[in-house]
């Protein structure tokens, strides 16, 4: 399944300087691997990512809030519908996931039927 996507973003509190540093290294280090930047695997495919940090608001768990704070602007959720999925950052169609999501990938692949 392709989304058409060349881009992700890590939202992390600025509160969490440890975090930051290490996604900071795991990227550059996914660079280096050519996993990540312009052409992966010398394909026509490109994707990257960047950090964004925001000020530890609880509301951001909300994903609307969370784009708006990526967007620059005070965390607040949007109204609904539009949903992310259509109308999500940038405005833009989005796919936002936490990182609970992100850290079962590998169970969720191993364990497919």
């Amino acid at each position: 399944m392709q989304f058409g996507a060349n881009k992700g973003y890590i939202y992390v509190r600025a509160e969490y300087p440890i975090a930051v540093q290490r996604f900071e290294k795991a990227i550059k280090q996914a660079r280096e691997y050519g996993v990540l930047g312009k052409k992966i695997w010398n394909t026509d495919f490109s994707f990257d990512i960047e950090i964004r940090l925001g000020a530890g608001a609880f509301v951001c768990g909300e994903e609307t809030a969370l784009l708006e704070s990526i967007e620059g602007r005070a965390g607040r959720p949007r109204l609904k519908p539009p949903f992310p999925a259509n109308v999500g950052l940038w405005q833009k169609p989005t796919l936002i996931n936490n990182v609970e999501t992100y850290a079962n990938i590998t169970k969720i692949i191993l364990n497919r039927s």
